[in-house]
């Protein structure tokens, strides 16, 4: 009963969304900026959004007035100037973003590995690297910033999971799990049983489960309401993971999720890194 009026209430959610003009065009800006191509056409658009072209060419006029998309000299679509300027100025005013990038140059520093801050996207149940710090080892793991990714595959997303509500942990437990390599784990009751542990330890470590070769170790970041949002870690190759440092790398990884969480929650001063009274 409870799960048919779930549904009920997303299709309903789903119906208002695109009977909005904001909503869709919303929607139509995510999508250009999540697409890897830099040009789009109203057909094209108008399929990812399921509606007809003419409603789609409203929506990128409408956009294109604001600046937040151009038109091509070809009749084409892309993000606007505008729309650039926004995203910039969000950035560089975006507290996490600082306060996230002194925690990880220090957490580099301290492991001698580069380090990353993960962010998870609650709607897709998704998460993606949106800030690293590289080590200055010349053998080091490249990692993919600004796309969305799996949460099941690599200690980024599954310290991220682990902290999620059971039935979205059951949920995507029991959907369609790729593996990313041979070592990702796509059983179930394995995930499940490894989702405990993580909340247990408070940290995930990971040995090639998104990457081949590359270690990681992850701990989830907390917000004021206490929901997770992101996680913390680092990323090194197999080739230079020492076992009996597990325990001291993960309590720097856990050191640094902590803080951006007090960053977060207002714990510790971002201007100062002082932890309040």
């Amino acid at each position: 009963m409870g799960s048919a009026a779930g549904k009920s209430e997303r299709e309903a959610d789903d119906g208002l969304r695109r009977r909005h003009p904001l909503a869709r065009g919303i929607e139509l800006l995510t999508l250009m900026t999540d697409s890897d191509q830099d040009v789009h056409g109203v057909r094209e658009l108008a399929g990812r959004l399921e509606v007809s072209p003419s409603t789609a060419h409203r929506l990128i006029a409408d956009l294109e007035k604001l600046g937040l998309v151009s038109r091509t000299a070809n009749g084409s679509y892309r993000l606007g100037l505008e729309y650039l300027r926004l995203a910039w100025t969000t950035t560089e005013r975006y507290p996490i973003q600082e306060v996230s990038r002194d925690t990880l140059q220090e957490l580099t520093e301290q492991s001698g590995e580069s380090s990353f801050f993960a962010v998870f996207g609650e709607q897709r149940l998704r998460m993606m690297f949106a800030l690293v710090v590289e080590s200055s080892h010349p053998l080091r793991y490249t990692l993919p910033l600004r796309q969305q990714l799996p949460l099941h595959a690599g200690a980024s997303g599954l310290a991220i999971l682990a902290f999620l509500p059971a039935q979205i942990q059951a949920g995507i437990a029991h959907g369609r799990l790729h593996p990313a390599t041979d070592r990702t784990l796509v059983r179930p009751e394995s995930l499940l049983d490894r989702l405990a542990i993580i909340r247990s330890d408070g940290y995930a470590i990971t040995h090639g489960e998104r990457i081949e070769g590359a270690i990681a170790i992850a701990s989830p970041v907390f917000a004021p309401s206490g929901n997770v949002v992101g996680s913390a870690g680092i990323s090194l190759p197999e080739a230079r993971f020492n076992a009996a440092h597990t325990s001291s790398l993960a309590g720097l990884v856990k050191q640094s999720a902590r803080q951006i969480t007090d960053y977060l929650t207002g714990a510790r001063d971002p201007r100062t890194g002082i932890a309040r009274k």
